[in-house]
């Protein structure tokens, strides 16, 4: 999964649909869900927004500087989304928009009927572990779009805005997928900075970086678990929606990032996060990070 991932561009407006140079809106609604288009080609500041309903944001092409109640003002930039609840303030800078470089950002509007009947469904059907409730955690409401999201994301937006007949029943069906993407995601993140309620896979990260240099099976981790690999699988799948062997990959990377970033040495750093090939290490490092470890050291370090 690589750190960050993009969502296609949609058609700027034309003629008359632009009535304004900052935060020029187009709508495209549905039953339940209504995609707004916000275009910006001038240097502005302090630009207010608010949504009725639960909102999902992406940022698509150049930059933004988000205000938002109570909260110290952060970049909001390609790659990244934002999930807000309804009603939530906020101001806008944009410091780089001109005519020729303009600002696009997607904003998708749900009705709260909508995203509960959603969860309700997950809650019943697929309940997670520990009497756990799935649920948008307003907390971890920034994200960094991962593949499966982005591509969830870009294939909501070419059926909203296409003419097909059946597009209400294609986006309510895409619509499931993402959410269920999104709750992953936001588990995935709750877990990264010590907030999941899951202790099993509380005592797993643990384990996992513990021994991170060492030889981690999937014997070892049902082990670590004290589950069966079926159970082991499922929770993994169901909660975080990747493999339990996926998740170890996914933290060698990041030990990995770490020592590159300490000693700017991709063998040193390889074994070091418990890869034992250098050749497999780089080119599993460019799949998922986007490009090889000698390239993340230098952009890291020019930055």
């Amino acid at each position: 999964m690589k750190d960050r991932t993009l969502i296609h561009t949609l058609p700027f407006s034309q003629g008359r649909e632009l009535s304004t140079l900052v935060e020029n809106r187009r709508a495209f609604t549905l039953d339940s869900l209504e995609l707004n288009i916000y275009e910006t080609y001038r240097v502005s500041e302090y630009v207010p927004l608010r949504f009725d309903d639960l909102v999902m944001i992406n940022m698509i092409q150049g930059k933004k500087i988000m205000h938002l109640d109570h909260m110290k003002a952060f970049d909001y930039l390609p790659g990244q989304m934002i999930v807000l609840p309804s009603m939530v303030g906020m101001h806008i800078d944009f410091p780089e928009a001109t005519l020729e470089q303009p600002t696009q950002c997607s904003a998708l509007t749900i009705r709260k009927e909508k995203i509960e009947a959603v969860l309700d469904y997950l809650n019943e059907f697929y309940p997670k572990e520990q009497l756990d409730r799935w649920h948008i955690d307003p907390e971890l409401f920034h994200l960094y779009n991962s593949n499966e999201l982005a591509e969830l994301v870009n294939k909501l937006f070419q059926i909203i805005i296409s003419e097909n007949p059946l597009k209400d029943v294609l986006a309510d069906l895409t619509f499931k997928e993402l959410t269920i993407r999104l709750l992953q995601s936001q588990s995935l993140m709750a877990l990264k900075v010590g907030k999941s309620p899951n202790k099993v896979l509380v005592h797993l990260q643990e384990f996992i970086r513990r021994n991170i240099t060492e030889k981690i099976s999937i014997e070892l981790l049902e082990k670590a678990a004290h589950m069966s690999k079926a159970s082991l699988t499922r929770m993994f799948n169901r909660e975080l929606g990747l493999s339990p062997m996926e998740y170890v990959i996914q933290q060698r990377i990041h030990k990995a990032k770490q020592l590159l970033l300490l000693t700017r040495n991709v063998k040193e750093s390889c074994f070091g996060a418990g890869f034992n090939d250098v050749n497999y290490f780089v080119r599993l490092f460019k799949n998922r990070v986007g490009i090889t470890p000698g390239a993340f050291v230098l952009t890291q370090w020019q930055s």
